[in-house]
């Protein structure tokens, strides 16, 4: 039984802006801190245009907040080019909802989650909307929900969660309400509670919004993978095409969608179908996954590469690749990911593909310039943006950081890879705290050229903050 809750939501206004001592001072570097003292984590950050659609004016984040009550909800927070706050604001799913449908409203709790499938990093979308329709312009928003009510014994149910918003930050009514979650069980003797995850919403040229990521599908015995889910809707929330596409016994997730000039939809995510480019020692693990269909979801081409290109027999190491962001080129797809070895290794990877969905380069992050000897620095590819000069540039983290004198835990990475999928020496460069976990999640190129980054910061003792970073294109701090 699918349910398509219209969410009632509980948010209050919240923000503050704070700086930390022990990290470069504004009149250093380019580096502001945003939140209380509490925890927030972002997923996400895009550019702000101006009315006609063309001029930057400013940033938008999309993140998370913990709130008073333990619980996380969906933060949004918005700045001009010079990291100079203008709005912010928390929402959540309201706790008065019937889910036994008893008439009463259950006792649960709930946490809001731009998530995706992976989990080592949140990656729920936010797009700026030049044009709802009605000449005002706004945000269309994606992430995820997950509830636990004890009394029915319901831990952690995940629900696809997507919305809309005004240009002040408050919520734009869809279909009456406010937010819309879509979630479901079947319908067995004990039911079975499948999970959607929102990983990404774009607005398509005809003014309707896709949104894309993953369901839950039952298997036989009780068991559950995952298909690649999207769904079409109206400005006003109207559902026009949903579709899931999947194999069983097999995971396969979208994690950020497009759409061709010819009206043609691509979703580029992972999944375990064996690689076209038959390595990993014929074993099948997890790929690159490019799935292109026409504007009514009819499949038009299905793909799948790895990056391990290693036919040796001697070599028994396989890989799986696991997406979390991608970015349209002017000749066609590059993703970012980690990919996980079977000797429980970590590589932040990049990946060009042709704007067909034909594999072009690849690469794993293993010569980075703060390589211990021999050994390769573990890494996560979290977040990617191209370039003035079309070189990219891989957000993530150094999970484990002992160089420059340093000896710390997880650090934020930036580092910038040529077209070719090779690394631009005298290009790459961390940064974080001496006190937690740091990651540098996402970034926007800014018309004038640099790169304004937003990362995780972990303050220590349960405060981590969301910090907008800027920076010269070669990596270094800008001031």
């Amino acid at each position: 039984m699918k349910r398509f809750f219209q969410i009632v939501l509980a948010f209050s206004l919240v923000g503050c802006q704070i700086e930390d001592e022990n990290s470069p001072t504004s009149e250093e570097a380019f580096i502001k801190y945003f939140g209380e003292l509490t925890s927030y984590e972002a997923s996400d950050i895009e550019i702000v245009y101006d009315a006609t659609g063309t001029i930057a004016e400013g940033l938008i984040v999309l993140g998370t907040q913990l709130s008073e009550n333990g619980d996380k909800d969906f933060f949004v927070l918005r700045t001009d080019l010079d990291g100079n706050l203008i709005g912010s604001n928390s929402f959540g799913v309201s706790d008065t909802l019937d889910f036994d449908g008893d008439g009463n409203p259950d006792d649960w709790t709930g946490d809001d989650i731009p998530d995706r499938f992976r989990g080592e990093e949140s990656a729920g979308q936010i797009q700026y909307i030049a044009d709802f329709g009605d000449g005002s312009s706004g945000f269309a928003f994606v992430g995820s929900s997950s509830i636990t009510i004890n009394a029915l014994g319901i831990s952690d149910w995940q629900f696809m969660t997507f919305g809309l918003l005004n240009e002040d930050l408050t919520i734009r009514t869809i279909a009456g309400d406010s937010l819309i979650s879509v979630g479901e069980a079947t319908d067995d003797a004990t039911p079975v509670l499948l999970d959607y995850i929102g990983n990404d919403i774009i607005q398509l040229s005809s003014g309707n919004f896709l949104v894309a990521g993953a369901r839950q599908v039952a298997q036989p015995g009780n068991l559950v993978d995952f298909n690649k889910y999207f769904l079409s809707f109206t400005r006003n929330g109207d559902l026009l095409l949903e579709i899931d596409v999947g194999r069983d016994g097999s995971d396969d997730v979208a994690v950020r969608a497009f759409e061709k000039e010819n009206g043609n939809l691509v979703f580029i995510g992972h999944n375990n179908a064996q690689s076209q480019r038959g390595e990993n020692l014929g074993f099948t693990g997890t790929n690159v996954s490019y799935l292109e269909t026409d504007r009514n979801g009819t499949e038009v081409n299905a793909l799948s590469y790895g990056i391990d290109d290693s036919r040796d027999a001697s070599d028994l190491t396989r890989y799986d690749d696991f997406v979390s962001d991608v970015v349209q080129t002017p000749v066609g797809f590059s993703v970012v990911g980690t990919s996980e070895t079977s000797g429980n290794e970590q590589f932040a990877f990049l990946m060009n593909l042709a704007s067909n969905g034909q594999y072009l380069h690849s690469s794993a992050h293993h010569f980075s310039v703060y390589n211990e000897g021999d050994e390769a620095k573990e890494s996560l590819g979290l977040g990617i943006t191209q370039a003035l000069d079309n070189n990219l540039i891989l957000l993530g983290q150094y999970t484990s950081f002992n160089a420059n004198g340093l000896s710390r835990g997880g650090e934020g990475m930036f580092v910038k890879y040529s077209q070719g999928a090779t690394p631009i020496v005298g290009a790459e460069s961390f940064f974080g705290l001496a006190d937690g976990n740091d990651r540098v999640v996402d970034a926007v190129t800014l018309p004038d050229g640099k790169i304004a980054a937003v990362a995780n910061v972990d303050f220590g003792g349960g405060v981590q903050l969301m910090s907008i970073i800027k920076l010269s294109a070669d990596g270094s701090l800008d001031d």
